[in-house]
């Protein structure tokens, strides 16, 4: 979790918190969320398979999907298949609980947003001795599937996160990273 004062935050994997799946049928480790009693928004990594299991439902929320471990997997609905390789992101609506199957064991970068005032995207990026901007009108989580990244006196490797609040922050390093930026909607976006 997140100090909402924080500007930039190097978040370690041994510093996420677990927790069960809302339906008790696997675990997930949280990496930021959103302030308050009932935040908006959340961000984690959740352990899959391997075989068949039954995502959580969460009405009310919009989620992006990402593989991040070293099997892929297929999302299942009643008349609907979706096969996903690994950091390939992947929105749907989380009321909907699909059945997810791995071939082997693997794990997700989750982003869950509140559907009805906030929004998510999770965009892969590949960099060589190059850099990233956040945004400073979102918050932002880095995570950094191989490779370092550095902003500042944060240096983040593989599994460990950057938390940038509502801030242009520059990125550098050679990694493969996953970007999550998270927005509140706009008005006309409300309508």
């Amino acid at each position: 979790m997140t100090d909402g004062n924080a500007r930039t935050a190097l978040i370690r994997r041994s510093d996420r918190r677990r927790v069960p799946w809302k339906n008790g049928a696997g675990a997930t480790e949280v990496i930021a969320t959103g302030d308050g009693d009932s935040p908006a928004w959340r961000v984690s990594v959740a352990d899959i398979g391997p075989g068949r299991m039954t995502f959580s439902s969460f009405p009310g929320l919009n989620r992006v999907f990402t593989v991040i471990g070293d099997h892929g997997v297929a999302l299942e609905w009643d008349r609907r298949t979706v096969d996903l390789d690994p950091l390939d992101p992947f929105g749907f609506d989380g009321e909907f609980g699909p059945d997810c199957v791995a071939a082997g064991p693997t794990n997700a970068f989750n982003v869950m947003v509140e559907a009805a005032t906030t929004a998510a995207h999770v965009v892969p990026h590949h960099l060589t001795r190059s850099r990233v901007l956040t945004d400073p009108d979102a918050e932002t989580v880095i995570y950094v599937h191989r490779g370092s990244l550095a902003s500042g006196d944060h240096v983040a490797t593989a599994g460990d996160c950057l938390f940038v609040a509502r801030r242009s922050v520059e990125a550098t390093g050679t990694a493969t990273i996953l970007v999550a930026t998270i927005k509140p909607l706009t008005v006309s976006q409300l309508v």
